[in-house]
């Protein structure tokens, strides 16, 4: 067991450091040290941007005692199998995970032992920790290209809602300047955009690990995003990016390469590039590559950006989503 656990909280160490450039929020500010909590949840605050329970730790009644405990998104949790229902008010539990270095009594909490036995696993990146019988986790959250739809017989190709297959990107190259690496610093960790529930602009919004989903609308396509209930539109045949206002989330031109949709987006006034502070710049350009499989099972993405102030070179961005049948729910999301 002893053996186990140290092989586990090795992965779990490297898997935690912060994935600059498309995590949601980074980790940098939790310890690489594990902790271990046990005591009685207080409260449950099932919730967007990320599910949080309240744990009175036994043995220490002292005022503010009790701990705030951060998980992942709804959609994470429900997808891995995770529902209110195993968070239960006035259960005592154990719990796994990383303390804050920067707030008193608050941790990533990756890991929960209810009192019936039943483990489970609080972050779709981690795995088991006291059993190998478990609900939620990596090993949940991740699915097999078997498990997809018939996509082919459905024939629907682009236009429906493709998911994650992969929990973080399968390849990506960002070229920072040191400018822009140095810009890091004036992130507020505790006051940010995604904290107060405000929607991320291009091309942040296309890096979450939610579904997305196309919508043929004749002259456009609408491209929804599970994450913070974002919605594109793509013009088909319309003005250049200069003729129009700038946006968070720009202006998008597509046209058809064979079977890929190439998306040009511009006119981009969104702040940031990721969600660790780094900024991007007025002149920023992105071109995406969106390409179906033959057995339209598989949608691949990729993405090139352009930015002069926050890249010394193109960056680049790759994962690919899968057709699971999942729909969209709304975010809703609660500072």
């Amino acid at each position: 067991m002893e053996r186990r656990r140290q092989r586990w909280l090795t992965w779990l160490v490297l898997a935690v450091l912060p994935l600059v450039g498309h995590a949601h929020h980074s980790t940098a500010n939790f310890s690489t040290e594990f902790i271990e909590l046990q005591g009685t949840i207080k409260a449950v605050d099932w919730r967007n941007p990320h599910v949080e329970l309240t744990l009175a730790p036994d043995g220490d009644a002292a005022a503010g005692a009790a701990w705030r405990l951060i998980s992942n998104s709804l959609y994470d949790l429900k997808r891995a199998g995770i529902t209110s229902e195993v968070l239960v008010v006035g259960e005592r539990v154990k719990i796994a995970g990383h303390a804050s270095t920067i707030q008193p009594r608050v941790a990533l909490a990756t890991n929960m032992l209810r009192a019936d036995g039943t483990e489970v696993v609080l972050r779709r990146d981690a795995q088991a920790y006291w059993s190998e019988e478990h609900i939620g986790g990596r090993d949940h959250w991740v699915v097999a290209a078997s498990e997809t739809v018939d996509a082919e017989r459905e024939n629907r190709g682009l236009f429906r809602v493709w998911s994650a297959s992969e929990i973080r990107a399968s390849k990506v190259h960002f070229p920072f300047t040191e400018r822009a690496i140095a810009a890091r610093s004036d992130w507020n960790v505790l006051d940010n955009f995604m904290l107060r529930c405000e929607p991320p602009g291009m091309p942040q919004i296309m890096t979450a690990p939610h579904p997305y989903e196309f919508i043929d609308e004749g002259a456009t396509i609408t491209l929804r995003s599970a994450w913070f209930d974002r919605q594109r539109t793509i013009h088909m045949a319309a003005v250049g990016a200069a003729a129009v206002a700038p946006s968070a989330l720009g202006y998008s031109t597509g046209h058809w390469d064979g079977d890929t949709l190439v998306v040009e987006t511009a006119a981009i006034d969104w702040p940031y590039f990721d969600g660790i502070g780094t900024p991007q710049s007025a002149a920023v350009r992105v071109t995406e590559r969106f390409t179906l499989s033959a057995d339209q099972r598989r949608l691949d993405y990729r993405a090139t950006i352009v930015d002069p102030a926050t890249f010394t070179g193109q960056a680049t961005y790759a994962t690919s989503w899968l057709a699971l049948g999942e729909t969209i729910e709304p975010y809703d999301c609660r500072a």
